[in-house]
C-alpha cells in the first residue's frame, strides 16, 4: 500500500503532503519498513513525475522544511534516505521548482561525505535524465527487456 499510494502521480498537492509528511515521520520513528517509507517519501516530493502533470508537485517551500530533518538522518547507514533526499532536490532548470542553492550545497556536500554514487549528485547539481538504475530503483519496476520509455 505504501508504493502504491506514492505513485499517485495526480494526486492533490495537499494529500500528497499529508501522506509525505506521514512517511517522513515513519521513516524517522520506525525501524520497521523505513526503507519503504523513504522510497514513498522520495517518489511523492520528486521534482520530476513520470506520468504525472507539473501542477501536482510539491512545492519548492514545503520541501526545504523537510530537507533538514532528511539531513540529519545518517545517510551511511540508511542511503534511501539519501536517494529520497536526491529525489527532493533533483535539478530540474525551473526555478519554481527547484531547491534553494544553499539546501543544493548542503545536500550535495552530504551526499559527498556519504559516499552517494556519483550519479546522484549529478541529478541535484545539474538538469540529468536518471540513470537506468536509478530508474529501476525509483520506480521500483524494470520495463522488459528491449523496451524502452521515450520522453516527448
Amino acid at each position: 500500500m505504501v508504493r502504491l499510494s506514492a505513485s499517485l502521480e495526480n494526486l492533490y498537492v495537499d494529500d500528497k503532503v499529508l501522506l509525505a509528511n506521514w512517511y517522513l515521520s515513519k521513516a524517522i520513528n520506525q525501524s520497521q519498513f523505513e526503507q519503504a517509507h523513504w522510497w514513498a517519501l522520495g517518489r511523492l516530493a520528486s521534482r520530476t513525475p513520470l506520468y504525472g502533470s507539473q501542477h501536482n508537485v510539491i512545492p519548492r517551500e514545503q520541501i526545504e522544511q523537510w530537507l533538514p530533518k532528511l539531513l540529519e538522518q545518517n545517510w551511511l547507514k540508511e542511503p534511501m534516505a539519501a536517494f529520497a533526499c536526491v529525489l527532493m532536490c533533483r535539478k530540474t532548470g525551473d526555478r519554481s521548482l527547484d531547491i534553494s542553492d544553499d539546501y543544493r550545497e548542503q545536500v550535495s556536500s552530504k551526499l559527498k561525505s556519504s559516499k552517494a554514487p556519483s550519479s546522484w549528485l549529478e541529478l541535484v547539481s545539474e538538469v540529468k535524465s536518471l540513470s537506468e538504475a536509478d530508474s529501476k530503483k525509483l520506480f521500483g519496476d524494470a520495463l522488459p527487456a528491449g523496451l524502452h520509455l521515450l520522453k516527448e
